[in-house]
């Protein structure tokens, strides 16, 4: 994932989510066995269930954002944190 700034970051990881919710509720599992599933080549879609796709990829997405916002935020003091939030809260 190239360099966005945290709010991109977290739109981004919360538009995965809701791709992730839809598929979860559609096939009746959580995103995490079916990422577990689809990565051993369990599930016999020969490539053709775009479904599979766009949910692998919504979940990867959804991984890399996790991780870009964690080494984003680690190399903020506690004491950022909180000022980021407060200021944050303050505007809106």
């Amino acid at each position: 994932m190239t360099p966005h700034s945290l709010e991109d970051i977290i739109a981004t990881l919360h538009a995965a989510q809701e791709d992730c919710a839809q598929h979860e509720k559609k096939y009746n599992m959580l995103s995490a066995q079916f990422f577990k599933l689809y990565s051993q080549g369990l599930l016999d879609d020969d490539g053709l269930n775009f479904d599979f796709v766009d949910w692998a990829g919504a979940y990867k997405t959804l991984l890399n954002c996790l991780r870009e916002y964690e080494n984003r935020i680690k190399d903020f003091s506690m004491t950022d944190q909180l000022s980021r939030l407060r200021n944050h809260a303050l505007v809106h």
